[in-house]
């Protein structure tokens, strides 16, 4: 009984913390169920990550986030890390973690689904699924108790979402590259100089000592946001020190 608790009160906070109703619920002790998902949720991180042969900065850095996202403390994420690490190895089988897991956590259960789209999530952090990875997933989905043509509509939701965030960000970055009426192939060096010399154009104080009106001068205060946002952008795009 006392056991049955102890995971009823962790699925709910981990749950609140995964769907992010409640992203800093405090996490009780969840005795079985809080290891077993520790141990699913970054061993088939790892088995994922390394299905292509080699692990992204981005995908650790996914990982990571999932790690202070489920509140882990330093043991605990020891424990992830170490988790990740054996799910890399190629002779590591995860289905078992996830047999386990969904002895405690129920086929179907919203900590079911939301493992499943964390996964799918960290696979997607690359682009598109090669075939086994998609194969290991939908596997996965079968015995977190959805069926083939379940997973297919999730799978293809978040890799529509995926395609339109990166569309977004391509065309946002293309947009800060014409504020500063730069290329996109331009050389890094280039950006400062660009940066430093639209604003000394279009910088509200200067304009002031040359006795603009006030609206002229709201425009070039605008201008200069936009200046500066677009700078920020493309540093942060080709990830450059601003």
């Amino acid at each position: 009984m006392i056991a049955l608790l102890l995971n009823r009160g962790y699925k709910r906070a981990i749950t609140s913390r995964l769907n992010g109703t409640d992203p800093h619920a405090p996490v009780p002790n969840g005795g079985r169920a809080q290891q077993l998902l520790l141990m699913a949720m970054f061993a088939v991180m790892g088995k994922i990550a390394k299905m292509d042969g080699r692990v992204t900065t981005n995908e650790v850095k996914y990982a990571s986030s999932i790690m202070q996202l489920m509140g882990l403390s330093a043991i605990e994420r020891h424990q992830a890390i170490n988790y990740f690490d054996q799910g890399k190895q190629a002779n590591t089988d995860v289905m078992p973690c996830i047999d386990n897991l969904v002895e405690t956590i129920g086929k179907n259960s919203a900590l079911a689904y939301l493992f499943l789209k964390i996964q799918i999530r960290h696979a997607l952090v690359k682009g598109k699924l090669r075939l086994k990875e998609k194969v290991l997933l939908r596997d996965i989905a079968e015995i977190l108790g959805y069926d083939k043509s379940t997973f297919v509509k999730l799978y293809n939701a978040m890799q529509g979402h995926n395609d339109t965030k990166q569309y977004k960000a391509r065309n946002f970055s293309h947009n800060a590259y014409k504020v500063l009426q730069l290329e996109p192939d331009a050389e890094d060096g280039e950006i400062r100089r660009a940066y430093l010399r639209m604003m000394s154009r279009y910088h509200p104080d200067k304009l002031v000592r040359d006795n603009l009106s006030e609206e002229s001068l709201k425009q070039a205060q605008e201008k200069s946001m936009a200046i500066r946002t677009a700078y920020e952008t493309v540093c942060g795009y080709r990830k450059i020190r601003a």
